[in-house]
């Protein structure tokens, strides 16, 4: 999913698709899933160094992943579609006009947790205590913690309440770096990481695996890179019409019915629960790993 809040942050993705050639491998990649650069220079009658320059323009707007491959014939380059659908909201900023109130929560700063091996916690160090030792969440380095990982259970975090008495909440919006937590690696690996608000169900994101084609944009160099290295990142978006993910409505909880008032506590879990149909655990990317060098971004927009 691409999800655009305002049409003039898309500049890189309209260039990225005003050409015969790149449209042309879009479709391909639609219909055949993973293919090499060799395949689209043969398909499309360019040089090599053409569908190089055609393939950088796609992946910088986003709209496909490279990854490598080593086979008999050398190393290649891999490509795959990395969205399904492109969704720009025009009203997005009609919606949101107003005082905004932003805050970034470090993955380790969890009031509460349940945790269930594979699991465990890095700073940008070393390793929080060991690994696969849910006692190791209740150490004390956890509060430097830029990654955390288990296999089912949640995570909650208190979030800031910037509501006074003068004014509403209009918008809330949370997003975050995610992807699965398999056992070893497994590049498909899918699992329902559900999220919740004050007890209130938002609604349920499908990761479809964990990532480590390439090392993490911000990760430390000793980071093990049989691990995940990098996640996808997930926008919530709550308003009084209801909740959506990645721009698509999923479920008919709305700011209403989360009891947020002045004054008042906000809990915000992450889940996979033990009888989830796709229990592939999860993986949460904060400060110092993955590709986003942030933790949990919370925003308020109050009106």
């Amino acid at each position: 999913m691409i999800y655009l809040k305002d049409f003039k942050q898309g500049r890189l993705l309209y260039e990225a698709l005003d050409s015969d050639v790149r449209l042309g491998i879009l479709d391909e990649l639609r219909q055949k899933g993973e293919l090499n650069l060799a395949y689209f220079a043969n398909r499309f009658n360019v040089s090599n160094g053409a569908i190089t320059a055609h393939v950088k323009k796609l992946h910088a707007a986003g709209l496909i992943e490279i990854s490598t491959s080593s086979g008999i014939r050398g190393t290649q380059k891999i490509c795959s579609l990395a969205a399904d659908k492109i969704v720009i909201d025009f009203l997005a900023s009609q919606q949101e006009e107003g005082r905004v109130e932003s805050a970034c929560i470090d993955v380790g700063q969890y009031v509460a947790y349940e945790a269930h091996p594979t699991c465990g916690l890095a700073t940008r160090e070393s390793v929080v205590g060991r690994f696969d030792d849910p006692a190791c969440f209740s150490y004390p380095e956890r509060f430097r913690a830029g990654i955390l990982w288990l296999s089912y259970g949640y995570v909650e975090y208190l979030l800031p309440n910037y509501l006074t008495e003068n004014t509403r909440l209009a918008a809330l919006q949370i997003t975050l770096e995610l992807a699965s937590e398999a056992p070893g690696y497994a590049a498909y690996y899918p699992s329902d990481v559900h999220f919740s608000l004050n007890g209130k169900e938002l609604g349920v994101y499908l990761s479809k695996g964990e990532y480590n084609d390439r090392t993490g944009t911000v990760s430390p160099s000793w980071w093990y890179g049989n691990l995940g290295q990098y996640g996808k990142k997930v926008t919530l978006f709550v308003n009084r019409e209801g909740t959506y993910l990645d721009g698509v409505k999923v479920s008919e909880t709305k700011l209403d019915d989360l009891g947020i008032a002045v004054g008042e506590q906000l809990r915000f879990r992450i889940s996979v629960p033990e009888n989830a149909e796709h229990r592939g655990g999860f993986t949460l990317f904060g400060k110092g790993f993955g590709d986003y060098d942030e933790g949990i971004v919370c925003t308020f927009v109050c009106k």
